[in-house]
């Protein structure tokens, strides 16, 4: 428990950071975080506490595939937001598997048309509920098939709320594989075809057991710590987690702590009180972990002047989650990631 939180994990880390920068003389220097997925939470949460506890500044914040929070983040939880958040990268998975018909030259063109029938059209019907019209349901059906290469049926049969789970399942089963969360691009056979969810991600048996062997190799041949424990990832820990977190401007707990995560307040404070601090996302199109409407809703929601705002950099891959594993986006991730720390390092 001193540890498995949102805001024990950002007190451990910034009091590591805290330490190493005393320890190896580096207080004058420029310091940037790089986080990734749940790196966002992190580092959001980072900046924001190492100047306003520890009175350290971040010349740079580097967040890639960011996820901020439960409520824009998780769309298997009964709240409407996420659905709306989530049809883009839906309609653009669809879009790389040629699931629509007449399909748009650009995926970047065909995720902004989305974003806006999201935004004008699907949220409305959402937040009318039962209230809704039996014609007005039929039509919006219609246009989420079409927009996700899916049936008109499929999406009423889920009242037209249908998580990503779900659609990965469905997209391509008429092929008999399933489609990828963490990449999209990435596709496997499906172990059950009559599953309305899908039962594993294809990204993880292509790329995982790489990544096991290059830690453990690491952990072996140079730092020299041989352990005869298997290697888990995650473990199930996020299920043990402790979501609360002290929001700035939010009444909470005695600790002032509220029971949803959302980190987007802090990262605005940490940008209006520190006019050094300059922030760079990098997001593929096909990231179903954290999809590409809800970085744009999240950083519209940011309370940030038009000076601050200019400090905002966002790049967009052709790739998923991991866009570095794409051989051409990796190229273009170090490109931006090494012009972003030169253009801020003195600023």
């Amino acid at each position: 428990e001193q540890f498995w939180g949102v805001d024990q994990d950002i007190e451990s880390v910034g009091d590591f950071i805290r330490r190493y920068v005393t320890e190896n003389g580096r207080w004058g220097s420029p310091k940037y975080v790089l986080g990734e997925s749940y790196g966002g939470v992190r580092g959001a949460g980072l900046a924001d506490h190492l100047q306003s506890r520890l009175g350290m500044n971040l010349n740079g914040l580097i967040l890639v595939s960011p996820y901020f929070g439960q409520v824009t983040g998780n769309d298997g939880m009964g709240i409407d937001l996420p659905h709306v958040l989530y049809l883009s990268t839906l309609a653009a998975t669809a879009w790389y598997y040629d699931a629509i018909p007449g399909k748009p030259a650009s995926v970047a063109d065909y995720a902004a048309e989305v974003d806006r029938f999201a935004i004008d059209e699907y949220a409305p019907a959402l937040l009318k509920g039962h209230a809704i019209s039996p014609e007005e349901k039929q039509a919006i059906a219609e246009k989420l098939g079409r927009y996700t290469g899916t049936s008109t049926q499929f999406w009423l049969r889920a009242d037209l709320r249908v998580a990503h789970e779900q659609f990965l399942q469905e997209l391509l089963r008429d092929r008999g594989l399933i489609a990828g969360r963490i990449d999209s691009r990435f596709s496997g056979p499906s172990l059950n075809p009559l599953s309305d969810t899908m039962d594993y991600d294809p990204f993880f048996p292509a790329v995982g057991p790489a990544y096991t062997a290059a830690f453990r190799e690491y952990l072996h041949s140079e730092l020299k710590f041989d352990v005869p424990d298997n290697y888990v990832i995650s473990g199930g820990l996020y299920r043990k987690w402790d979501w609360r977190h002290a929001q700035p401007g939010a009444d909470g707990d005695e600790n002032g702590q509220v029971p949803v995560t959302n980190l987007i307040p802090a990262l605005a404070r940490a940008m209006t009180m520190n006019p050094g601090l300059h922030l760079l996302i990098d997001q593929g199109w096909y990231d179903l972990a954290t999809p590409t409407g809800a970085l744009k809703y999240n950083l519209d929601q940011l309370r940030l002047t038009p000076e601050a705002r200019g400090r905002i950099r966002v790049n967009m891959y052709d790739a998923g989650h991991m866009m570095y594993l794409h051989e051409p986006s990796g190229l273009k991730f170090r490109e931006n990631v090494v012009g972003f720390i030169r253009d801020t390092d003195r600023l």
